[in-house]
């Protein structure tokens, strides 16, 4: 996976809280999404979001993440 659509899943995710809406709205598969959230929660050493029933929300180490994607993905 390429390192921008990494971005765009964090910011998608943080956007809609939920992996299966993220996927679709990337036009990728839901493992797609937790792959790519796996890797990037090893690269950081910490998790990014807190999951649970209700959906995804970022941590606050994920929100200080979520911001710089975004801005990445701007520039």
């Amino acid at each position: 996976m390429e390192h921008r659509l990494e971005l765009r899943t964090v910011v998608e995710l943080a956007r809609l809280g939920n992996a299966r809406r993220t996927a679709e709205s990337l036009g990728v598969s839901q493992s797609t999404v937790t792959e790519a959230l796996a890797r990037l929660e090893r690269s950081y050493g910490t998790r990014l979001f807190d999951r649970d029933r209700k959906g995804s929300r970022p941590t606050a180490t994920g929100t200080v993440v979520v911001e710089a994607a975004r801005r990445s993905l701007e520039i």
